[in-house]
C-alpha cells in the first residue's frame, strides 16, 4: 500500500504550502504535485486550492482528512505485520556519493543502520554527480549524494557549495582573495576526472569557457600536489577542500561566485522498497544532528 502520497497531502495541509511540505518530507514541488494529483484522480475530487495564500484544503478534502489519516495508520500497520510474517527486515539499499567530504558521516550512519537491521544489505558507490544521477534513473542506485542538476522526484537539500580555485600561495589571486572567471583561460589548468561531467566541467560548458589543460588527474589530492608544485591551477568544490589541504596552497572563490546545491536525490518513492524507506527515516534526524543541512 502506498501511503506516502497521503502523508504528503496531510503535510501540505498542515504547512499550508506544497513547497514547505516537500522540504519537510524530502520531495520536489513537482513530486508533491504528482502525488496529490494521484489522490485526486482516485477520489474524483479536487482536494487543494492553490493560490497566493498557499495550499488550502477544499470542503470535500476536509471531510476526508480523518480517512486519509486512517489510511496512513493502516498502511504502517500492514507494513509492520508483513515484515513480521516475512520474519526479518530484509532488502538491499544502493547508495551513491559524489563528494568525499560526506564519506565519514555516511560510513558511520550506514554502520549504525546495519547494526540495527543486519539483514538489510547496504552498498556504497562513488562517482561524479552526473554518473550517479543516471544510475538513479536506471534504477541501479536508490539514493545518492549529488549536485542538483536535474529534477529528481525526491530531493533533500544539504548545502549550497561554492566552486573554488586552488592556486599556489604566492599567486596574485591568493593575495586578492578571489579569482576572476575571465582569467581561467590564461593559466595552465589541472583537470580533475577528465572525461567525466563534473560540477566544474558543467560550469565550463554552460559558460563557454575553454581552459588550457596542462595535466589531467583522477584525484583531488593529486591535483592539490600539482598546484603546490606550480604546475597549474585547479578548480574544486569548496566541500572537498577539507580532504586535500596542503601548505603552500590557497583556495579562493571565483568572481563572480559560482554556487552548486548539494543534496540527497532519489527516484520515485511511491515504488521504493521498505528497506529504503526505513533508511530515509533513519537518516533524516541524523542529517540535522550532524549539521549537514
Amino acid at each position: 500500500m502506498n501511503i506516502e502520497k497521503y502523508r504528503a497531502l496531510l503535510c501540505a495541509i498542515e504547512k499550508g504550502s506544497l513547497s514547505a511540505a516537500g522540504e519537510e518530507l524530502g520531495y520536489t514541488p513537482s513530486g508533491m504535485s504528482r502525488m496529490i494529483a494521484s489522490i485526486e484522480e482516485e477520489t474524483g475530487l479536487s482536494l487543494l486550492i492553490r493560490g497566493r495564500n498557499g495550499a488550502v484544503p477544499t470542503k470535500d478534502c476536509q471531510k476526508l482528512i480523518p480517512y486519509f489519516s486512517k489510511i496512513i495508520l493502516a498502511g504502517e500497520e500492514l507494513q509492520k505485520q508483513t515484515e513480521e510474517i516475512q520474519g526479518l527486515d530484509t532488502g538491499h539499499i544502493a547508495i551513491g556519493n559524489a563528494y568525499a567530504f560526506y564519506y565519514d558521516w555516511l560510513a558511520e550512519t550506514v554502520s549504525e543502520f546495519c547494526s540495527m537491521y543486519p539483514s538489510i544489505r547496504v552498498t556504497i558507490t562513488d562517482g561524479a554527480s552526473s554518473e550517479l544521477v543516471q544510475m538513479l534513473k536506471d534504477y541501479r542506485l536508490d539514493i545518492a549524494i549529488v549536485s542538483r542538476r536535474q529534477d529528481l522526484p525526491m530531493w533533500i537539500p544539504l548545502k549550497e557549495d561554492r566552486l573554488m580555485v586552488m592556486v599556489p600561495s604566492g599567486h596574485p589571486a591568493a593575495q586578492k582573495g578571489i579569482f576572476s572567471v575571465a582569467d581561467l583561460k590564461k593559466e595552465p589548468f589541472i583537470e580533475i576526472f577528465p572525461g567525466k561531467e563534473t560540477d566544474e566541467s558543467i560550469f565550463f560548458r554552460e559558460n563557454n569557457i575553454k581552459v588550457n589543460v596542462s595535466h589531467s588527474v583522477q584525484d583531488n589530492i593529486a591535483a592539490a600536489s600539482m598546484v603546490r608544485a606550480g604546475l597549474g591551477i585547479a578548480m574544486i568544490n569548496e566541500t572537498e577542500l577539507k580532504m586535500c589541504r596542503r601548505e603552500g596552497i590557497t583556495a579562493v572563490p571565483l568572481d563572480p561566485a559560482q554556487k552548486v546545491e548539494l543534496g540527497i536525490g532519489a527516484g520515485d518513492m511511491e515504488t521504493a522498497c521498505s528497506a529504503l524507506k526505513k533508511f530515509l527515516s533513519f537518516i533524516m534526524p541524523r542529517i540535522k544532528e550532524a549539521g549537514l543541512s
